[in-house]
């Protein structure tokens, strides 16, 4: 059974396309959007090195394949998005033409919130079942990578690939007789203490990626929990266990936990009264920085959040309108908050938050619909407030591309004539 998106006419057509047709190339961009990472790293360790240039060109074909497929389907639903991503591109053009150089990773940092969004609001069908055929790859990997890592670095490589396409030197990675991603052997105990294995990334190479996949699955359990069967909660809920447990991620564990906290409240709340998490959370950050004085050069989650915190009060006027110093944006790789703030200016930021928070409406007359666009609004609200407080990963096309295809998936605006799980 279907998980309708469209009006229930047996003959939509889109742009010469049916809906089934634009459900199989939604499903089919965002298995590349998985897999295409991976694929690159193959190529560099088996047939010639993978250069930033091809990294960059990948991304720009996912990016223009899935644009061509929203403007073949462009609905009413749209405009808000469409808006955004205006904003973004007007906004990094502008700051280009001041810096005299084209911004164009600023611009390419932002467009997976719209774009994938909008592929989430035309996904006709259950999205649950998109997610566990994805899930499958991702777990496939990671046991493979915890079963046999030789075997998994014998066919990735990552070390050599981050090396040769993200501009890594050798002496960046701490291990030397490692061929995976830096942080997979970070020095000092796990988080998770009781197991002796690397922090495990599966096909995203790199563990903090797969701890933000296992904060996705995590709001796909929140919000479609009614509509999934009994088999598939306890297959998702065990298996995002061991994917958790096994990248060892500390935000990705404590955010869990308040994910999980948060459900009979979010469920009761007004979607939009999310707008308050991301001011919430910088507050109780300055609170809990203020009491116990963690040390900003320490790579916790105290240390981050004071780092962020930091870099937040030593913001000038050329910061926050976006012509700050490449030295300076990269001194604040480490902080997703000041990063969104001098990639995209004060109001760029201000945008992604108040279209993320404020668009989808719980005016529904279908409680369950209700309770699933108010779970989804305020756990992701939640998940990018944390984010942004600790690190700018939520910006990479391999987290950010799930998160907001999910949320579109969730916030749909028209009612839906099934929501079965089959």
């Amino acid at each position: 059974m279907s998980y309708e998106r469209y009006a229930a006419q047996a003959g939509f057509q889109s742009g010469g396309l049916s809906r089934e047709a634009v459900d199989r190339l939604i499903a089919g961009m965002m298995i590349v959007t998985l897999l295409f990472n991976a694929v690159l790293a193959v190529i560099n360790a088996r047939v010639m090195p993978v250069t930033t240039g091809e990294v960059i060109a990948a991304e720009l074909t996912i990016f223009f394949f899935s644009t061509l497929l929203l403007v073949l389907t462009l609905g009413p639903h749209d405009r808000p998005w469409l808006v955004l991503m205006l904003s973004f591109v007007g906004l990094g053009l502008i700051i280009s033409l001041f810096r005299d150089e084209l911004a164009a990773k600023n611009i390419r940092d932002v467009l997976s919130i719209p774009v994938f969004l909008m592929l989430g609001l035309r996904y006709s069908r259950n999205p649950v079942s998109l997610f566990l055929k994805l899930h499958i790859l991702i777990v496939i990997f990671a046991v493979l990578e915890v079963s046999n890592p030789d075997l998994f670095s014998d066919i990735f490589d990552v070390r050599s690939y981050y090396i040769n396409s993200r501009n890594y030197a050798s002496d960046d990675f701490w291990n030397s007789d490692s061929s995976l991603f830096i942080s997979a052997t970070r020095p000092g105990e796990r988080f998770f203490s009781f197991i002796d294995i690397h922090r495990v990334s599966s096909i995203f190479l790199e563990p903090v990626s797969l701890g933000n996949y296992v904060c996705v699955i995590v709001i796909l359990l929140i919000s479609f929990w009614p509509v999934i069967s009994l088999s598939m909660r306890g297959w998702l809920i065990v298996s995002t266990a061991f994917l958790l447990i096994a990248c060892d991620g500390r935000f990705a564990t404590v955010t869990t936990l308040l994910l999980l906290a948060m459900v009979p409240i979010a469920s009761k709340l007004p979607s939009r009264s999310a707008v308050f998490y991301l001011p919430g959370v910088v507050i109780f950050g300055a609170i809990g920085t203020h009491f116990f004085h963690p040390d900003p050069s320490l790579d916790n989650f105290g240390g981050r959040v004071a780092k962020t915190l930091a870099l937040v009060r030593n913001l000038n006027f050329s910061d926050v309108i976006g012509m700050a110093e490449w030295g300076r944006i990269s001194r604040n790789l480490d902080s997703g908050l000041t990063y969104l703030i001098v990639t995209q200016t004060l109001l760029g930021a201000c945008l992604v938050w108040l279209f993320t928070t404020l668009v989808a409406s719980d005016r529904v007359p279908d409680l369950a619909r209700q309770v699933r666009i108010r779970r989804a609004t305020h756990a992701v609200a939640l998940f990018i407030g944390l984010n942004l407080l600790v690190s700018y990963s939520l910006f990479s096309i391999k987290s950010a591309a799930f998160l907001w295809f999910l949320y579109g998936a969730a916030i749909k605006p028209e009612p839906e004539d099934d929501l079965a799980f089959v």
